[in-house]
């Protein structure tokens, strides 16, 4: 056979080794031949064989045509072979389509040895071994068509989303976390200069009075934000960009805040060369807000360190290399017309951009942003016209646009997702971010499946005890065989056995299962696997000392052959997991294909109310429990290891993001509403002593409340 690197040039043969190389072509060995090919991309053009009497061993005679268009019906009588390459000369213009209609012109060029193929005849073999031939020329002509179409088609696949993004969301994670303890660095001196100006500690140059023109004060404290802006200039740079698109979010508002900042201290430095007796030097309460800006960028810095944080460990999780990821799919009507949970092997392919999807606070204040761009510049407004010639405009609208923008905006759903997040790393599970914890919040069933109930090394095979004139080699061959087809974890308990003798699975036919016993046919005889209650409904005897809660009875043809006793260890993970799905009143689905598993085990292992699981009838066991079930649901999260420890993990962490998201949103939006009216009421007053409520110092004091408030019922989103 001759290689295909003989046949075809450089640029074709890349492209059809490329297009074999994609899951589903041939496995990796030798370099694929021709008939690769065929069979891959043209099992049914596959030209049929001739008749070797009719043809000649020695050099048959092969019609040359052209690349560059497809072969016509009637074959050349040229028999000058082709060569091994393409030629030099430069390939002809592709034919015009005919305006008749009859035929469609198409362009391809594989080299002279693929027109051998199909040119000299109509006729092909199909996958099934029949052979055949085309009815007309045009019905070859559309079939190779296609054929081109498939092995033209490139496919890129797109490079592992989760490889790429767990190392650029850590580094961003480092980066941002960096610039958040500089920004911290730079805003300490800024607030001091802000908040102490009457405890008479600062040095005089930094002191804002009305004995001298402040702009030193002022120079010092533009540099200081100004400094603290670079820290975050992407922060910032997103708002800006998010307000040029008309979409303007939280960062939309921390931007504005730093320059409305900037431009009260203009206006302060443009008034104070007519009057230098103006209030604004004779109160602490006109000082500029860049202390209150700059924190703003600090916090923005802290959030988003966590956020990223919270990726990184979710896709250090998800893209674990040891063994392919489990994922939690949230269906409604699972069960019962109840929504819940249920594990499928399968990883999303859009993982990383559901867990990056805007979190409920975001979308909020998206919403709520252009509303309070709008109400900042109207409330500033009403509250300079009670004051003289309303020249106050840019004191009070620093003062709205930083009320805009409290400690708890970027810290509402960042902190509690990195909390949880590491958490569930820990535990081998990862959520899928805001719009995994949305799917977890409204599901109320979990789907329990044998490897959930007792991992491997669980079950044991304590003994075997053959019946009548069966080997033990025929007993386990049997039952393991049985048991691995029905997909009963019981299996496990074999595996030792079969491990050490490959030999000993076989194949089975027609399995079938029933309440407490499986069945199936094994080299001709009719095999049964059950407990007692099944070997008696089925009429086979069991001796009475032979009867045993956890024994698994196998019987050949309706004789009984063996006892195995197997022995259940209860896990205290599993334990643990199934007090906490109780304690969070979630129901458990038993879909256990284990003949021996039961409520009344679990009772017996693990301790639980044996009337809070449910437990459906064989017929629902099975379809929940069947890995090729389809889904019509969302990834919730994505598991890196099994038993029911991370499953529970996520599906609990999930809901407690959801919940505790959800509590923060309401706390900053207080702190929004408390925060407007608040400044609304205080710079109104035409009183200097009513302006000085809302200085810098003041207004920090009343947003570190807000978010110590979410900062501590935060820290218990990740103890449960």
């Amino acid at each position: 056979m001759i290689g295909l690197s003989d046949r075809l040039p450089d640029d074709e043969l890349n492209e059809i080794r490329e297009l074999l190389a994609q899951p589903g072509g041939p496995p990796d060995g030798p370099e694929p031949t021709y008939e690769d090919i065929l069979n891959e991309f043209g099992a049914a053009t596959r030209p049929a064989p001739r008749d070797s009497s009719a043809v000649p061993s020695a050099a048959p005679p092969k019609p040359s045509v052209p690349s560059s268009a497809v072969p016509s019906a009637t074959p050349p009588k040229t028999s000058a072979p082709p060569p091994s390459r393409p030629s030099a000369a430069p390939p002809k213009p592709p034919t015009p389509p005919d305006k008749s209609g009859e035929f469609e012109s198409i362009e391809f060029s594989l080299g002279p040895e693929f027109d051998e193929h199909f040119a000299p005849s109509r006729e092909y073999r199909a996958e099934d071994g029949s052979e055949g031939a085309f009815q007309d020329e045009k019905e070859k002509r559309n079939t190779l068509k296609e054929l081109l179409q498939k092995l033209r088609k490139r496919e890129e696949a797109p490079p592992p989303p989760l490889a790429q993004a767990q190392p650029l969301a850590q580094a961003y994670s480092v980066n941002l976390r960096l610039r958040a303890v500089l920004a911290f660095a730079l805003t300490c001196p800024l607030i001091a200069v802000s908040c102490c100006q009457t405890w008479g500690f600062l040095p005089g140059f930094l002191t804002y009075t009305a004995e001298g023109k402040p702009y030193m004060t002022l120079f010092f404290m533009v540099l200081l934000q100004t400094l603290v802006m670079l820290c975050g200039i992407d922060i910032l740079g997103k708002g800006l960009s998010d307000l040029l698109r008309l979409k303007p979010g939280a960062e939309t508002l921390a931007a504005l805040s730093c320059f409305s900042s900037l431009l009260h201290i203009g206006s302060i430095v443009l008034r104070s060369t007519a009057s230098e007796g103006s209030l604004f030097y004779q109160s602490v309460g006109f000082l500029p807000y860049s202390a209150v800006s700059a924190v703003s960028v600090v916090f923005a810095l802290w959030g988003a360190g966590h956020r990223y944080a919270g990726y990184a460990r979710t896709y250090k999780t998800a893209a674990a290399p040891e063994q392919p990821c489990d994922c939690i799919v949230s269906e409604e009507k699972l069960w019962g017309g109840m929504s819940g949970f249920s594990r499928h092997a399968a990883v999303p392919d859009d993982f990383v951009a559901q867990t990056e999807a805007p979190d409920v606070v975001s979308r909020v204040t998206r919403f709520f942003t252009p509303l309070l761009i709008v109400a900042s510049v109207v409330l500033a407004m009403l509250a300079a016209s009670y004051h003289k010639d309303g020249q106050y405009f840019f004191w009070a609208f620093s003062a709205f646009c930083c009320a805009c923008v409290p400690m708890t905006t970027f810290c509402s759903y960042p902190f509690v997702f990195s909390r949880i997040s590491a958490r569930l790393s820990h535990m081998g599970a990862a959520i899928a971010g805001w719009m995994g914890a949305v799917e977890t919040s409204r599901g109320i069933v979990v789907v329990l499946e044998d490897g959930d109930l007792f991992p491997s090394g669980t079950l044991a095979l304590n003994g075997l005890k053959i019946l009548g004139d069966h080997s033990f080699e025929s007993v386990i061959s049997y039952s393991a065989s049985l048991l691995r087809a029905s997909g009963s974890g019981l299996f496990k308990a074999l595996e030792g056995a079969v491990r050490e003798q490959p030999g000993y699975l076989r194949a089975v036919t027609a399995p079938e299962a029933f309440e407490g016993g499986i069945s199936g046919s094994i080299g001709g005889n009719r095999i049964m696997i059950g407990t007692l209650n099944f070997m008696h409904s089925m009429g086979i005897q069991v001796p009475p000392e032979l009867s045993s809660k956890s024994a698994v009875f196998t019987s050949v043809n309706h004789d009984l052959a063996g006892v195995l006793a197997i022995s259940y260890t209860p896990s205290t993970q599993v334990k643990g997991a199934l007090m906490l799905l109780e304690q969070q009143k979630m129901t458990n689905v038993l879909a256990v294909r284990d003949i021996n598993i039961t409520p009344t085990l679990l009772r017996d292992k693990y301790g639980i109310n044996p009337d809070l699981p449910e437990f459906p009838i064989i017929e629902e066991r099975l379809q929940l429990s069947d890995p090729r079930r389809p889904y019509h649901g969302k990834i919730a999260a994505v598991l890196a290891r099994d038993g029911l420890c991370p499953y529970a993990e996520a599906v609990i962490g999930g809901q407690r993001l959801h919940r505790f998201t959800m509590i923060n949103l309401c706390i900053h939006l207080c702190s929004i509403i408390a925060g407007m009216l608040v400044v609304f009421f205080f710079t109104s007053q035409a009183r200097a002593s009513a302006a000085s409520s809302v200085s810098p110092g003041n207004l920090l004091l009343f947003m570190f409340v807000w978010w110590a408030v979410q900062w501590l019922i935060s820290c218990f989103s990740h103890r449960y």
